[in-house]
């Protein structure tokens, strides 16, 4: 028997192929403009930089996109990270800022209204 490879495809289709590096650069400025959006509208402008911290994971979220895939069940893991990463970043500020309303809230609540 006589193994041969499978043909390569000709250049024109190289061409073709998406690249795999551009989801990942969309995600990473999806998730900057999105984080400083959602920090800038929050009241935590005003607040410590600590508050800041959380943002880290949606940058290790978008950051895990950025491995090359060898497989397309890794590609698909890719987006799905780094799309839950620029969400994560979008939405931080304003969850965080509803949590410590609440928090707020049923401590003034339970010490006797005030």
């Amino acid at each position: 028997m006589n193994a041969t490879s499978p043909p390569k495809p000709p250049p024109a289709a190289w061409l073709l192929a998406p690249p795999w590096w551009l989801a990942p650069a969309l995600f990473t400025v999806a998730a900057a403009l999105g984080g400083a959006w959602g920090y800038r509208t929050s009241p935590f402008v005003h607040a410590s930089a600590w508050l800041a911290l959380p943002y880290v994971i949606p940058a290790v979220l978008v950051a895990a996109s950025w491995w090359p895939a060898s497989r397309p069940s890794a590609r698909v893991r890719a987006l799905v990270l780094g799309g839950m990463g620029a969400f994560a970043a979008l939405v931080y500020a304003h969850l965080a800022t509803f949590t410590l309303y609440v928090v707020a809230f049923v401590l003034w609540a339970f010490q006797g209204g005030g």
